[in-house]
């Protein structure tokens, strides 16, 4: 017997003689592949014309299913996202909201011709607010990868509140940031400024990882940048340990990005960014219901402030010039006596960009050390203090300021490889060696660390090795100092779509890389207020609005 009949039946081997050999042949493929012949009626020795045709059609129909599906193919197109053509759903009942509830809507994203998409991956930014209340809130939004978006807000203040809902950059656009522009070195550049005996020379600075050079001068530094190495062209006559001062060079990084080929630079402008969803559900009303968060009542349903904190729905909402937390039951300090009697014997750190001074100063108006901060003067060096205070300014990046008699420290440090013109390496120390030097008897460090605003033109790599390398100087001086006290100043958007969502996604980088010993609520959700003070019309110079 040979191989074949071992594995079929007698029927099916008598159909040999009713379909040919030929047919017989494809029909042993189609039942190897499916097994579906064996359900066919045989007739042993008939010619049946009429079963022939069942067979030939059968093979036809099969054949399609087996490779291309010939049969279902059509014409059609498949555009990027349209905020104009998207769907917004509401999933709460519209009805029947009140204060306190979470409220869910749902964005079906289209293309310009209205067909649904299918990837998802595109950014979108939410909020609800009323102007008349002065309140706003950001929706968390949450991509499930099909095309379709979930966004959850919590209902924060009672009344008619609007809904905004902006595709601010499509996914095609930020895989073109991600895959292509971000892992570009050499970005950002710097001119070196070297002296010595009255002969100064410069050159061009880069920082490099990932590349290859000949004839540089080399500054690593292991401990702060891992592999990564800030680069110099070598000075016409100067050696390279002459190196005193570097000065910003106007950034290559989001000139190139607007001078890309035509269609990618369509990505980054109107209509393609930035585009408010037009949706028939603008406005809704939030019934009054429950305790109010208004004139510093607190809501007993948020957590006390504690480490391992679950990610709430919502980070919180802005209620006239107060920011109201979701995230724990952050105290509000307006007592200017009990703020002091706090920090009394504190040293308070503030590590970070220019933003990190506009910190410092509120911290100090808090604390009732004037300093009227506003628009034109948040970036200049700290206003004179009467009294018994000692204040040492080296220039608006470099700077203490000591209360004596409540032995109160508060220091200032921008981070090293600053963004701006004629930065004296003495005074710029990378925050590493800053930390590792804490050493303190007390031990009495209070710090905050902002690590965003100019690192937006490192690679993802160089970015991430920096952060991990001080993560380990906090664990050392954790270790050293259990009590310290350490927050992240998380970043926030700048007023450019060009580099949106590389400061968005620094939340993300940073929330990974310090969860080890960081818990939600000590990295600051800069981004979430930024964004949702925008649609109100808060007074910045209104006391305590962090």
């Amino acid at each position: 017997m040979s191989s074949v009949s071992k594995r079929v039946s007698k029927p099916i081997l008598d159909l040999r003689f009713i379909v040919g050999k030929q047919q017989w042949q494809h029909m042993l493929r189609l039942r190897n592949e499916k097994d579906y012949i064996h359900v066919i009626p045989v007739f042993h020795g008939v010619e049946d014309t009429s079963f022939y045709k069942l067979i030939q059609s059968s093979r036809r129909n099969q054949s399609y299913n087996n490779s291309w599906n010939v049969h279902g193919g059509h014409r059609g197109s498949m555009g990027r996202t349209s905020a104009i053509k998207s769907d917004v759903i509401m999933q709460t009942d519209i009805d029947y909201i009140h204060f306190g509830d979470v409220i869910t809507v749902r964005v079906i994203a289209r293309d310009i011709n209205g067909r649904r998409r299918i990837l998802g991956g595109d950014l979108w930014r939410a909020s609800i607010y009323n102007t008349t209340r002065q309140f706003a809130s950001m929706g968390k939004v949450i991509d499930h990868n099909n095309g379709t978006y979930t966004i959850h807000f919590y209902a924060g203040s009672p009344g008619v509140v609007n809904l905004k809902v902006v595709l601010v950059l499509q996914r095609e656009a930020i895989k073109y940031q991600n895959d292509v522009f971000r892992p570009t070195e050499k970005r950002a550049s710097w001119e070196g400024v070297f002296r010595s005996n009255n002969i100064t020379e410069t050159s061009r600075c880069v920082l490099v990882r990932d590349s290859s050079w000949m004839d540089k001068c080399e500054f690593p530094h292991p401990r702060a940048l891992g592999k990564t190495i800030f680069l110099c062209d070598l000075p016409d006559s100067l050696r390279c340990n002459t190196l005193t001062s570097i000065s910003n060079v106007a950034s290559e990084t989001y000139v190139d990005i607007m001078k890309i080929d035509g269609e990618r630079k369509k990505l980054f402008k109107t209509p393609n960014a930035a585009q408010v969803l037009t949706s028939s559900i603008s406005k809704f009303i939030i019934q009054p219901e429950g305790e109010l968060l208004l004139d510093g009542d607190e809501n007993n349903n948020i957590p006390q402030c504690d480490d391992d904190l679950p990610e709430p729905t919502s980070d919180g909402y802005w209620l006239g010039t107060r920011w109201h937390s979701l995230v724990c039951n952050a105290k509000q300090w307006n007592d200017v006596a009990e703020v002091q009697n706090c920090l009394r014997d504190k040293h308070v750190f503030l590590l970070g960009d220019s933003t990190s001074v506009q910190w410092l100063k509120k911290v100090l108006e808090i604390a009732g050390y004037p300093q009227q901060v506003n628009d034109s003067n948040w970036r200049k060096t700290l206003a004179p203090v009467p009294g018994s205070y000692n204040i040492t300014v080296k220039n608006a990046y470099a700077c203490d300021m000591m209360d004596i008699r409540n032995n109160i420290n508060f220091t200032f440090r921008h981070h090293a490889l600053s963004r701006h013109n004629e930065i004296p390496i003495p005074r710029f120390p990378f925050f590493v060696d800053t930390l590792d030097n804490m050493a303190a008897p007390k031990c009495n460090y209070v710090i905050a660390i902002g690590l965003w605003a100019h690192f937006d033109t490192w690679t993802l790599d160089s970015f991430e090795e920096l952060l991990v390398n001080i993560r380990s100087s906090i664990q050392r001086l954790k270790a050293r100092c259990p009590n310290t006290v350490i927050a992240i100043k998380g970043p926030h958007e700048r007023n450019m779509i060009a580099n949106y969502w590389i400061l968005y996604d620094m939340i993300r980088i940073l929330k990974e890389t310090f969860r080890v010993w960081c818990s939600e609520r000590e990295i600051d959700p800069a981004f979430e207020m930024v964004e949702a003070v925008k649609n109100i019309e808060v007074l910045k110079t209104g006391k305590n609005t962090a």
